[in-house]
């Protein structure tokens, strides 16, 4: 036994020939830990034992296994490496799925182990051991991945509109017939999108039509990316209003004025801080536009109406009034020390002279966290 575990053997793995010795592996015969298995107490007794008539005894040699028993496998017998993985989505389904060319494969040393313990007569037959397929990294992740879709569009989502008792449900079908991912890095990061014009086309149909398409969308994907982090079923509420009409993706930080809303929205980092109600144009009409604040003070004044603007913030100057536009909290004069409001607390009509009106406190919160560059965007 002590010669047979010295010699070298051919081991043929993925078709390739390769010559070793239980030492290139790490192992070493125990002879005594394998006669043990005998249990005789002298040579005279093992000889007769073996020369008895009909007597047959099973020796089954026992190896140490090293430590780095695996990692000297993999040296002596590389792994196949991958070749040509990628991955498609299929939008019908709403899964990925996995494509390669090979898969990425390595030694069975399990297998091996056994072969190599069973002494095998390597003299005459070459030891044969199988390759046994690696599941790599990037199948894990679409096998968790589409696991994670299946749950995000397996529900239907609801949809309510705020101050209103009709509620819209769209169908997992539906889900999937808008619902688009996009990946980065090879699955590193999965974003989920929604196709505006079939979400306009679901909404129209249920009498929804001058809802704001940007800002529902948004609605949506939040909704659902929320769904896919493992989150409950929840509905998306709309607002009684139409809602922006971006979704923050303009600039970090920038400011959006609805003129048929009397809205402002405070969007930071892609998200909407905060909506207020304004008052803008009446007898001369807040321009539509995009825009920038120019400049900033604590307190302006309008020589036009003579009243002081606290807060102010100038968007656009008018060559045909000769004057700045801006942002600011609701105009006053002084009689004495009181305050006197020309139109009184106005938020929510149009009623300035082409500025954007905030109510106090309001008109405070926007001023500190807005500066000059930040863009101004104003819808009708």
């Amino acid at each position: 036994m002590e010669k047979k575990s010295r010699e070298e053997m051919d081991v043929v793995v993925d078709g390739r020939g390769t010559k070793i010795s239980y030492g290139d592996l790490n192992m070493s015969l125990r002879v005594d830990k394998t006669m043990e298995g005998l249990a005789t107490k002298s040579i005279s007794d093992l000889l007769s034992k073996w020369i008895s008539p009909g007597r047959t005894i099973l020796v089954q040699p026992v190896f140490d296994f090293g430590e780095d028993f695996e990692k000297r496998v993999s040296e002596v017998f590389p792994d196949r490496p991958l070749r040509n993985e990628k991955m498609e989505y299929n939008e019908n389904t709403g899964q990925f799925t996995y494509l390669v060319e090979e898969r990425k494969a390595r030694v069975d040393s399990v297998g091996l182990q056994v072969k190599l313990i069973s002494f095998s007569n390597t003299k005459k037959k070459p030891i044969m051991v199988e390759m046994v397929s690696v599941s790599n990294e990037l199948e894990k992740k679409i096998s968790i991945i589409n696991k994670k879709l299946a749950e995000t569009s397996s529900k239907p989502l609801e949809l309510e509109i705020e101050g209103n008792k009709q509620k819209i449900y769209i169908s997992p079908n539906q889900i999937l017939s808008f619902l688009k991912v996009e990946t980065k890095d090879f699955l590193e990061s999965v974003k989920l999108l929604v196709d505006k014009e079939k979400v306009t086309q679901i909404l129209a149909s249920n009498g929804q039509g001058k809802t704001s398409i940007s800002w529902t969308v948004r609605m949506i994907e939040d909704n659902l990316m929320a769904r896919y982090n493992g989150g409950g079923l929840k509905p998306v509420v709309l607002g009684i209003d139409s809602g922006p009409n971006t979704d923050g993706s303009l600039a970090d930080k920038y400011i959006e004025v609805d003129l048929s809303q009397q809205k402002m929205f405070f969007f930071e980092e892609g998200n909407l801080f905060k909506s207020y109600s304004v008052s803008t144009g009446l007898r001369y009409p807040t321009p539509v536009g995009s825009y920038k604040i120019q400049n900033k003070l604590p307190m302006g004044f309008s020589s036009i109406f003579q009243v002081w603007m606290p807060w102010w913030m100038a968007f656009d100057y008018r060559e045909d009034i000769g004057a700045y536009l801006g942002i600011h909290e609701l105009p006053y004069r002084l009689v004495g020390e009181e305050k006197i409001y020309r139109f009184g607390n106005y938020i929510g009509n149009r009623k300035t002279g082409g500025c954007v009106a905030l109510s106090p406190g309001d008109s405070k919160e926007v001023y500190d966290k807005s500066f000059p560059g930040m863009d101004v965007v104003i819808y009708e």
